[in-house]
């Protein structure tokens, strides 16, 4: 699973699926895929993103890299890698 501590909390490597039906994150084959409603345009997703991610772990969340790409780095203030699992787990959308 691409989810790695660092410094200031937790780093992923997401999979972008933009204009889906509903927000989800899903592990699918040792990649973390989120499928955002918003399309990928002027910074929409990117935003949608980063506040339901917010939302899911209540703590920051920043996209750190990939902004114009489906492949993403995610930066998660605060939080170790175990909680995020836990988070991404239990994720009922």
């Amino acid at each position: 699973m691409s989810i790695k501590e660092v410094k200031d909390g937790v780093m992923l490597e997401v999979y972008v699926k933009p204009k889906s039906e509903k927000f989800s994150i899903e592990l699918r084959d040792n990649e973390i895929v989120v499928r955002c409603t918003e399309p990928p345009v002027k910074g929409k997703a990117n935003k949608e993103i980063e506040r339901e991610l917010s939302k899911l772990f209540r703590r920051k969340v920043v996209i750190v890299s990939g902004h114009r790409a489906p492949h993403k780095r995610i930066l998660v203030y605060g939080l170790d890698s175990e909680n995020v699992k836990r988070a991404i787990v239990n994720f009922k959308g």
